[in-house]
């Protein structure tokens, strides 16, 4: 018998699977999706089954033929070159588990993973299957850190007026106001879920801070799932997903990978934010299309929630969790300039800190750069601020239990869920520019910063902030005016003519292809295969060179055009699929 073996190693996305005896000892224990130990060059590795064959076919699937050499210094496996030249297949050493290490539902996400991304089974399975360590060791058990929500009565009443398990639909974004009701939701929605509850977080510091209070709820039959645990914690937490003895299950992008039960529910919280999309190892997979497979795949529940209204303009608004409504005020600072005021921080804006401070509450001044020799920066508000109010202390990174009246800081405190304990504690917000933003000459420049503001407001409505100064030079963008004073129709219908007139998403589907390797001549050799075969279906633009001379090219496709082409550029190609930017 012959078993089609991927191991658990780094290997190219093209390389798939290799042939292994499967020796009589194991003939009646050897299963479809089961961990085994193989030998693997002049090691012993893990890999995972992806098929059993009886007989096996040549030449190996997923392989280029080449010469016997090469393939046993790969690590062997049954190969056959020019039908004379043949070798054996070496036997798999040991079972790890009797029982699959990947389940029926997720062999055919595989299936539909590998198609969509040019990519084969064997690589994608190595992305799902967790290592299995070779000691039995005890692990400790994860700790969260300890963060503070609540809801107010009134409120609660208020979200339960809602019935949301016969609202909810995929067309249909949840609109959030602030994170205690995002965890009052996924709690509530847990009690209508037959199957897991997969809660698809965009940062492990997210994770990290609402895992505490989800762990306490549902008497600790939660899974966390995320890049930073070593190989002992992430094989048990795996272990609690497969086992079915995880109801919740909170993780990274790549949980959508993970062994769900059927008739589940799959809930993405701010689905707008680009860390859903792969961006720099291979495949660039995006979770939520991934996602989209997976529903269907286990007939499970696939929900939104975004801070912001979505394109398709279908949204359901997920009340406050406390009765405090932020309200958002825009300075123009062209404005401010015409009145001889230059400085980074506005007059105005100066009063109302000062007003702030007088009335004993906190202040937090949001800057996306740290340093800057031109611009705004964390440093240079520091100094204005030090210069222009007296007796004020000032602190340019966050502690607890940490004494000052104004925290000047970059967006990762807010948007990382650091500032809990000092709730209620501000009062006024200061977003103190948003043009680096703005500044990248992308198609998603506007909603992206419309989004990124809108994640801002919601976590400030977490921290009970009443107030927040938005400065602009830019205060005629329709992005910031959509913001500001909630203009989101027109900015979605201009957003979606811009689009259309371009053949951007949603009306084209893009693919971003750039040349990794030095041989010009297969950059030339492929951009003709490219316009010989995809004449009529696509608009390809480019050549575009990099600073480092590496070559790229932009695909707008029509939706549901075929790209089997694509399949056949080499290995020095990487293929972006539904990029999140087009640089």
């Amino acid at each position: 018998m012959i078993t089609k073996i991927t191991p658990l190693t780094r290997l190219p996305s093209k390389i798939d699977s290799f042939d292994y005896f499967v020796g009589h000892e194991f003939r009646e224990k050897i299963k479809i999706g089961q961990l085994v130990t193989i030998p693997w060059r002049n090691k012993k590795t893990q890999g995972v089954v992806l098929s059993l064959e009886s007989s096996p076919s040549f030449p190996r699937r997923g392989l280029v033929q080449r010469p016997y050499e090469a393939l046993a210094k790969e690590g062997g496996g049954v190969g056959i070159v020019d039908n004379k030249k043949t070798f054996r297949a070496r036997p798999i050493t040991e079972i790890l588990d009797d029982n699959p290490i990947l389940t029926k539902e997720q062999f055919e996400l595989i299936k539909k993973f590998s198609d969509y991304y040019f990519c084969s089974k064997g690589y994608v399975a190595r992305l799902m299957t967790p290592e299995k360590l070779k000691l039995k060791t005890k692990f400790n058990e994860l700790k969260f850190e300890d963060h503070k929500f609540s809801i107010s009565k009134n409120q609660l009443k208020e979200l339960q007026k809602l019935r949301l398990p016969e609202k909810i639909n995929s067309n249909q974004t949840i609109v959030i106001q602030d994170v205690s009701s995002f965890i009052w939701l996924i709690l509530h929605l847990a009690k209508y879920t037959k199957g897991q509850m997969v809660v698809l977080f965009p940062t492990i510091d997210l994770i990290n801070s609402v895992a505490s209070i989800v762990h306490k709820k549902c008497s600790g039959k939660l899974a966390v799932i995320h890049s930073q645990l070593n190989k002992g914690n992430y094989w048990n937490e795996y272990q609690k997903v497969l086992s079915r003895k995880a109801k919740i299950i909170l993780s990274t992008r790549q949980g959508v990978f993970l062994p769900i039960q059927k008739q589940s529910k799959i809930i993405f919280f701010e689905s707008s934010s680009q860390d859903f999309k792969q961006y720099d190892q291979n495949p660039r997979y995006d979770a939520r299309i991934v996602a989209s497979w997976l529903s269907k795949i286990t007939n499970s529940d696939l929900i939104f929630t975004s801070s912001s209204i979505p394109l398709n303009k279908k949204f359901i608004n997920l009340p406050l969790s406390s009765n405090i409504k932020t309200s958002i005020k825009l300075v123009d600072m062209k404005t401010e300039m015409q009145k001889k005021d230059f400085s980074i921080i506005a007059d105005s804006t100066i009063n109302s800190i000062k007003r702030a401070i007088q009335n004993n509450k906190k202040i937090i001044i949001i800057s996306l750069r740290e340093d800057s020799i031109q611009g705004v920066s964390v440093k240079k508000i520091a100094e204005v601020l030090t210069n222009q109010i007296k007796n004020c202390k000032i602190a340019t990174e966050y502690g607890a239990n940490q004494n000052f009246d104004v925290l000047i800081t970059t967006a990762y405190s807010l948007e990382a869920l650091k500032l809990s304990q000092e709730r209620a504690k501000f009062s006024l917000a200061v977003f103190s520019s948003i043009e680096p933003l703005l500044a990248i000459p992308d198609f998603r420049g506007g909603i992206r910063t419309f989004n990124r503001l809108n994640f801002w407001k919601i976590m400030c409505q977490e921290l009970q902030i009443e107030h927040i100064i938005l400065q602009s030079y830019s205060s005629d963008n329709l992005a910031i005016r959509a913001f500001a004073y909630g203009e989101t129709d027109w900015f979605i219908d201009s957003e979606l003519k811009h689009r259309k007139e371009l053949s951007y998403p949603p009306f084209f589907q893009l693919i971003k292809l750039w040349h990794k390797g030095n041989e010009k001549n297969e950059f030339d050799r492929a951009l003709k295969l490219l316009r010989f075969e995809l004449k009529d279906k696509a608009k390809i633009l480019g050549p575009f060179q990099d600073k480092k001379d590496k070559q790229s090219l932009l695909l707008k496709i029509k939706n549901n055009t075929d790209l089997k082409t694509l399949c056949s550029l080499s290995q020095d190609w990487v293929v972006d699929r539904d990029p999140e930017n087009i640089l």
